[in-house]
């Protein structure tokens, strides 16, 4: 299961306080940290930075690079031009992963080339121009719809990711079973794989890293093939660990092993 580093998120205040300053040794240390916690690749969010998201994206992937050559970006934007901007920016080998087009058509018709050019990975929410789907059955018509449409255009369907959109749970009490349910039905379109935004489950709640640990060992035993999380949360790791060597997806449990020897595990 891929890892997705959250953790470099202009909506977290201290981090928005990071790259308005152009402190780039923090920066490093929190790619460093989570690359070394087993993040497969770091996410970076600079929406809510000083106020120019396309210079500060440009300033955020050339510091990262120049700590991690070929380290593996996530770019997380709804604006075209910052995901270009970064994708300019990126010279490394690691791979790229695009964050995000909707069913919305705006977003796909500007972000979609972009993945398809650049044969990136593509995150697509199960979203569209009508507003956020209730049910499962709603995620997997908009998935359908993205997928033919990326399809068309030329993206290589393993290299798409669908985020069913889980909400939170203290506002929301069934969203989280319809994700559940939904995870199977996408993946049974063929090719494609599932991602989600774990810490959104737990909003509102307290003892989040409980919550965001119990869903993700479900997700995972539903398919889920990726999660944008935190890897430096203890509890998750644990379970996303414990849960890999259940299923049998970690042969002979050796990522679990390896955990435990490098003390990552509660």
């Amino acid at each position: 299961m891929l890892i997705i580093g959250e953790r470099i998120n202009s909506t977290r205040r201290s981090v928005q306080a990071l790259i308005t300053s152009h402190d780039a040794p923090a920066i490093l240390k929190a790619a460093k940290e989570q690359l070394d916690a087993g993040a497969d690749l770091i996410d970076i969010n600079c929406a809510m930075g000083s106020g120019d998201e396309l210079a500060d994206m440009d300033w955020v992937m050339n510091v990262i690079q120049g700590g991690f050559r070929d380290a593996s970006i996530c770019i997380d934007s709804p604006n075209h031009l910052a995901i270009d901007k970064a994708l300019t920016a990126y010279k490394g080998k690691g791979r790229i992963m695009l964050n995000s087009i909707s069913g919305e058509e705006e977003r796909i018709r500007h972000i979609l080339p972009l993945a398809v050019k650049r044969k990136a990975k593509l995150v697509a929410l199960t979203m569209n121009d009508k507003g956020m789907p209730e049910t499962a059955e709603e995620r997997l018509m908009i998935a359908k719809d993205i997928l033919a449409r990326a399809v068309k255009e030329g993206m290589d369907p393993e290299d798409l990711y669908f985020d069913p959109l889980i909400r939170p749970i203290a506002t929301e009490p069934k969203q989280a079973s319809e994700f559940l349910k939904s995870i199977p039905m996408i993946k049974g379109l063929g090719g494609v794989k599932t991602v989600c935004g774990l810490s959104n489950v737990s909003f509102g709640l307290p003892d989040r890293s409980l919550i965001n640990a119990a869903f993700l060992a479900m997700a995972i035993h539903a398919g889920l093939d990726a999660a944008i999380m935190d890897p430096l949360d203890r509890n998750v790791i644990s379970v996303l660990r414990a849960s890999e060597a259940l299923l049998g997806t970690d042969e002979y449990c050796a990522g679990y092993i390896k955990a435990f020897r490098d003390g990552r595990l509660i």
